[in-house]
């Protein structure tokens, strides 16, 4: 074992001592010695948690980014649904099929059409991909 292997394992010892000291000690006992150190503790007690919360943050963001990439992943080697190549009335005829068995899909669709504009081909295309994603109906559009 290197110096700076043991060096490294050492701190870690002392690391975890000194981490089950605080972690025994009382809640009086640790506020008297941040107090005894002259700390705020409730000046730290908030920079702990904005730590906490941005550490959370990014944690979801790393996560969210990765899942992303691995759908991404997953979509380059699909082949493309013939679904999307049908007519624009041809997918709205499916959607309305699933939207009759789906209320919350149904719902979407009547506020989309309540506002006038109705959902985009985009977002007809973007709900019949997940379907398919979701084995819901094949290339074409047929449900399974």
């Amino acid at each position: 074992m290197s110096a700076a292997s043991k060096d490294g394992k050492a701190m870690l010892s002392f690391v975890d001592r000194r981490l089950d000291e605080i972690d025994a000690l009382t809640d009086e006992e640790l506020l008297a010695e941040a107090q005894e150190t002259g700390e705020d503790p409730e000046r730290v007690a908030q920079e702990l948690r904005a730590l906490i919360e941005s550490l959370i943050q990014e944690q979801a963001k790393e996560r969210l980014k990765s899942a992303r990439a691995s759908l991404d992943r997953r979509r380059v080697g699909m082949p493309i649904a013939s679904a999307t190549f049908l007519s624009f009335e041809r997918k709205q005829a499916i959607l309305k099929g699933f939207a009759e068995n789906d209320g919350r899909l149904g719902e979407r669709l009547t506020m989309a059409a309540r506002k006038g504009d109705g959902a985009s081909e985009r977002e007809v295309d973007s709900i019949l991909q997940d379907l398919r994603d979701l084995g819901a109906i094949d290339e074409d559009g047929n449900p399974r």
